[in-house]
C-alpha cells in the first residue's frame, strides 16, 4: 500500500488539533516519533562522520501546560509498531540491558545489513527519569547521543558489557523549576543540554471543552499508522541534492557570523546546531518520502522548526545562575513582559512574601541597566522595552 499522506508531521498536527496541547509541542513530538521508527538503520554519511536521526527533545513549560497530552497519541503509534521504549524509571544498568535486548538486523535493497541496538526513551516526567544530580546517567546519555559504534560498560555482577552500534532517541517533558532542581550546574550549557533541543511554551492558549475527534480526524488515524509503518521500513543511506548542500552552506556561514544566542548557557548548543539541522532534515525527508534524498524543501522545514524552538529556548534557563534573586526576577520579568507596564506598588504586592523593597529595587535596577525595562519615575511604573540578549 502506498503512502496515504503528503507529510506525516503536518497530518499529526491536524490529527491532534482538538487537544489543549500547544502546536509547537505536538510538532516536536511528531518529529521524535519519526526518529523513533527510523532508528540506526538510517544514516547520513557526511565525510568521515555518519549522522543518525536520533534526537534529544525536551518539552518545557509550567505545570499543566499539557506536555504529556502532546506525547500520549504518539506513544500509541509507537506501541502499535512494537518500538523498543525504555521504562519511565530506569537505572544506568537497566538502560544498558534494554539496549542489549533491543539488538536487531535490517537489510536494505542492496543487500547491505545494518545491525544496531536502538532504543527510545519517553520520559513524561524527565526529573523522575534522570533523578537529581545524576551525573553518571547524564554522561552516558551524552555518549549515546553520538551513536558510538562500541559502548563498553563495567558492571558489578557481570564485569565488562559491550553494546554495539548504539542509538538512543529521547523525548522528555519537564518544567524550568525541575531543570534547575535536578541538573547539576556543570550540566547547564554543556554536555547533555548542548545535545538537547528544549522546546518551551507556557501553554494555556487553548481551551477545549470536549476533546473529541472530528470525522476527518478519525480518518487520519489509520493513515498515520500506515505511513509511520512505511517510515519504519526505511533502511539505508541518505544522500543530499546540490540545492540542499548549497543552502546548508549558506545557513552555516550565516550562523557563524550571526549566532542565534549570546547567552553563555547556550554557547555549546549553538556549536551543535549543525548536527541538529542534519538530523532534522533526515526526519523531515522521511515524513514526506522514502527516496532518502535530502532536498531543499527538507532543509527549509528543518530550519524553520529549529528556529521556531530557538526563539523561546532562553526561557528554559531563566532563573538559573548565581544571582540569589534570580527566581523572583524571572517572575517579575514575565509579569512586566505580559502587561507592558506595571506599577511598582503592584509588583511589591505580588512578591512581598519573597523580597523586600530594597531587593525589588535591585531587581528593577538590574533589568533597567541591561536595557530590558525602563522606570517611569513620574508614574512609578516599570515599562517593558524588550529582551536585549
Amino acid at each position: 500500500m502506498p503512502r496515504q499522506l503528503p507529510n506525516w508531521i503536518e497530518s499529526y498536527l491536524e490529527y491532534t488539533e482538538n487537544t489543549e496541547s500547544e502546536e509547537i509541542f505536538r510538532k516536536w513530538v511528531a518529529i521524535s516519533t519519526i526518529a523513533s521508527v527510523m532508528q540506526r538503520k538510517c544514516r547520513l554519511p557526511f565525510g568521515v562522520i555518519d549522522f543518525y536521526p536520533n534526537m534529544y527533545i525536551v518539552l518545557v513549560g509550567p505545570p499543566a501546560a499539557c506536555k504529556g497530552t502532546a506525547i500520549a497519541p504518539a506513544r500509541q503509534f509507537l506501541d502499535m509498531l512494537g518500538i523498543n521504549i525504555a521504562a519511565d524509571e530506569a537505572s544506568r544498568q537497566k538502560l544498558v540491558q534494554a539496549l542489549l535486548d533491543a539488538d536487531a538486523v535490517h537489510t536494505d535493497q542492496h543487500g547491505t545489513s545494518y545491525m544496531h541496538c536502538s532504543l527510545t526513551i519517553i520520559a513524561s516526567e524527565l526529573t523522575v527519569f534522570l533523578g537529581y544530580n545524576n551525573t553518571e546517567l547524564l554522561a552516558v546519555l551524552c555518549k549515546w547521543f553520538d551513536c558510538e559504534n562500541r559502548f563498553i560498560y563495567d558492571t558489578h555482577k557481570h564485569g565488562w558489557q559491550e553494546v554495539n552500534n548504539v542509538w538512543v532517541n529521547l523525548l522528555g517533558a519537564t518544567t524550568p523549576t525541575q531543570i534547575q532542581a535536578s541538573m547539576p550546574s556543570a550540566a547547564i550549557g554543556s554536555g547533555f543540554t548542548s545535545r538537547t533541543v528544549f522546546v518551551y511554551d507556557k501553554g494555556g492558549s487553548k481551551c477545549i471543552i470536549v476533546p473529541v475527534l472530528s470525522a476527518e480526524q478519525r480518518l487520519l488515524q489509520p493513515k498515520l499508522h500506515t505511513d509511520i509503518g512505511h517510515i519504519k521500513k526505511m533502511v539505508g543511506d541518505f544522500k543530499y541534492s546540490q540545492e540542499f548542500i548549497e543552502e546548508y552552506g549558506v545557513w552555516r556561514a550565516d550562523a557563524q557570523q550571526n549566532p542565534p544566542f549570546r547567552d553563555p548557557r547556550l554557547l555549546f548548543y549553538t556549536q551543535r546546531r549543525k548536527v541538529h539541522i542534519l538530523k532534522l532534515s533526515m526526519i523531515y525527508s522521511a515524513a514526506c518520502r522514502e527516496d532518502m534524498i535530502l532536498r531543499l524543501c527538507d532543509f527549509e522545514q528543518a530550519r524553520n522548526a529549529l528556529h521556531e524552538a530557538e526563539v523561546r529556548m532562553p526561557r528554559v534557563f531563566e532563573g538559573l545562575g548565581g544571582n540569589p534573586l534570580a527566581a523572583v526576577q524571572v517572575q517579575v520579568m514575565r509579569e512586566v513582559a505580559e502587561k507592558g507596564r506595571v506599577p511598582m506598588k503592584a509588583l511589591m504586592a505580588m512578591f512581598r512574601d519573597e523580597v523586600d523593597t530594597n531587593q525589588m529595587a535591585l531587581i528593577i535596577a538590574t533589568l533597567e541597566e541591561s536595557g530590558w525595562c525602563a522606570m517611569d519615575v513620574v508614574k512609578r511604573e516599570v515599562v517593558y522595552k524588550g529582551d536585549q540578549r
